[in-house]
C-alpha cells in the first residue's frame, strides 16, 4: 500500500539556501543546512548542532533560536562528543584543541585541551557515565582527563590508529555504576581498568586470531560480569568468530563461535544472557557461564539474519529484516508475542527509553522517480503492535532519535549537502513550529 494513501502528506517548505558561518548568529534552527551531528541535550531543551563546514552551535529547542554560549564555540570545529547524560558536549577544533561545554548553557566547563577531536566512523572519546572523566584515543596511547580541570589522570598505551584498510578502532566502555571501564584496543584486546587509579584488573581478554578480519567489536555486560569480543570479515569473507569472558576472571567462556560474515555479541539488561549474531543465519539467546542456547531468533529470509533491538526494560526484544516482517519477541522464553507485517520495507527501529512503544522507519519510495521520497515514521503501541500515529516525509529520511526523556522526536531529512533537522511532539507526533523572527 502507498505510504501517500494511509497519511496525508505533510510538508514542510524550508529556504534551501545554504548558510554561512556568521548566519548562525541570526538564523532559525530551521533554516540550517548541511547538518553533519545533531543531539539533545539531558532534557531536549536545547538542540546541539554542527554543520559541515564546522559550525556547531546550541540552539533553543522550543524558540528555535541560537544560544550564545562561550565566545570559543564560534571557532570552526571537526567533531563533538555528548556525555551519556547529555550535560556536557567536548567539542574538537579545527586547530587540534577541544574544549567541554555545557549542553545547556553553552558556558565552558574545561580549559583548553590539547586534544585533536576528529570527525570519525568511531567514537574517539569516551565520557563516564558522571561525565566527570573522559577517555580520549590518541594517535599514539589513550589518556584519561578529569572534566572539570583538564588534568591527564592516566595514560593508557593504546592508541585509536589502526592498519590501513581496517575498520577498526579503539574503543571504551563503562559499567553503570562507572566503577570500572573495559578498553579495547583495535583487534578486541580488552583490559579492565578500576577508575579510582586507573590500573588494570586482570589479565586481557585477547579476541581469538582473526587474520583476514576487517573489523572487530565488542560487549560489557552493565554489571561488569561479561565481556564479549567478535570480528567481521566483511560481505563473502571467511567465517568471523565471537568469543564470551567472564570478566571477573579474564578466562574464556568455551571455544569461540562462528558464523558466515561476521558475528556480533550484545547483553541482555537483567539477565546473565548474551545475544548472538552472524552475519548470516539466525540468531540465538545463551545462558552464562553455560553458553547453552535459551532460545532461537529465527532469521527472516534465505540469506540475511534477522535485526534485533533491545527494550531499554528488558522485556522484549524486536526483530525484523528484509522480508517486512516485526516480532515482539519476550525476553526471558523467546516467545513470540505478537507480529506484524509491514506493506513497504523497513529502514529503522527507535525504541523510547520507557519502553513504552517503539518507531519504525519506513519507505516505499520508488528507485525510478529521481528526487521523490515517500518514508514514514510510524509509532507502534507495545506489547499489541498497534499504529498509534505516523509522521509523514517526503524528503530522504536519513536517521530518526528521540531526546533522553523520550518526548521529543528528531529527524535528519533532506539530499547531500542540504541536510536538515525536523523535531516533533512524540506524544502528538506534530512538529514544532519555530516562531518566525
Amino acid at each position: 500500500m502507498h505510504l501517500a494513501r494511509v497519511v496525508k502528506l505533510v510538508c514542510i517548505c524550508l529556504s534551501l539556501a545554504p548558510l554561512t558561518f556568521a548566519a548562525v548568529d541570526s538564523a532559525r534552527l530551521s533554516d540550517v543546512r548541511e547538518v553533519s551531528q545533531a543531539n539533545f541535550n539531558q532534557d531536549a531543551s536545547r538542540v546541539v548542532l554542527r554543520t559541515g563546514s564546522g559550525e556547531v552551535a546550541l540552539w533553543d529547542t522550543k524558540k528555535g533560536m541560537p544560544i550564545t554560549g562561550d565566545p570559543a564555540l564560534k571557532k570552526p570545529a571537526e567533531a563533538y562528543v555528548m556525555s551519556p547524560d547529555g550535560r556536557k558536549v567536548l567539542v574538537g577544533f579545527k586547530d587540534g584543541h577541544s574544549r567541554i561545554f555545557d549542553a545547556t548553557s553553552g558556558a565552558a566547563v574545561s580549559p583548553v585541551l590539547d586534544l585533536s577531536l576528529r570527525e570519525t566512523e568511531n567514537p574517539q572519546a569516551v565520557f563516564s557515565p558522571d561525565g566527570g572523566t573522559i577517555v580520549f584515543f590518541g594517535e599514539k596511547d589513550t589518556s584519561v582527563l578529569e572534566v572539570k580541570t583538564g588534568k591527564r589522570i592516566a595514560t593508557i598505551p593504546i592508541p585509536f590508529e589502526v592498519e590501513e584498510g581496517s575498520g577498526s578502532a579503539a574503543a571504551a566502555i563503562f559499567i553503570s555504576s562507572g566503577a570500572k571501564c573495559f578498553i579495547s584496543d583495535s583487534v578486541a584486546k580488552v583490559t579492565a581498568y578500576e577508575t579510582k587509579k586507573w590500573t588494570a584488573l586482570g589479565k586481557p581478554m585477547s579476541h581469538p586470531p582473526a587474520e583476514k578480519a576487517y573489523t572487530f567489536g565488542f560487549d560489557a555486560s552493565s554489571d561488569g560480569k561479561w565481556v564479549v569480543t567478535f570480528d567481521d570479515p566483511g560481505e563473502n569473507g571467511p567465517k568471523g568468530q565471537l568469543q564470551v569472558w567472564d570478566a571477573l576472571t579474564s578466562k574464556p567462556l568455551g571455544d569461540p563461535l562462528s558464523g558466515e560474515n561476521g558475528m556480533s555479541g550484545r547483553f541482555l539488561r537483567g539477565q546473565d544472557r548474551v545475544l548472538v549474531q552472524s552475519g548470516r543465519g539466525e540468531a540465538t539467546v545463551r545462558d552464562l557461564p553455560s553458553m547453552n542456547i535459551a532460545y532461537v531468533i529465527k532469521k527472516d529470509d534465505e540469506l540475511d539474519r534477522p535485526k534485533v533491538d533491545l527494550f531499554p526494560n528488558g522485556k522484549w526484544l524486536l526483530g525484523w529484516g528484509y522480508d517486512k516482517k516485526i516480532d515482539l519477541i519476550d525476553a526471558a522464553t523467546g516467545k513470540v508475542l505478537n507480529t506484524y507485517s509491514s506493506p513497504v520495507a523497513i529502514t529503522g527501529v527507535t525504541i523510547p527509553p520507557d519502553s513504552s512503544a517503539y518507531y519504525l522507519g519506513l519507505d516505499n519510495s520508488t528507485p525510478s522517480t529521481e528526487d521523490k521520497y515517500d518514508n514514514a515514521l510510524q509509532r507502534f503501541s507495545v506489547p499489541d503492535l498497534k499504529v498509534t500515529g505516523s509522521i509523514p516525509v517526503a524528503e530522504y529520511l536519513l536517521r530518526h532519535s528521540l531526546s533522553p526523556d523520550g518526548r521529543w522526536i528528531m529527524i535528519l531529512l533532506g539530499a547531500t549537502d542540504n541536510e536538515r533537522i525536523a523535531i516533533f511532539d512524540a506524544a502528538t507526533l506534530k512538529p514544532i513550529e519555530w516562531p518566525k523572527p
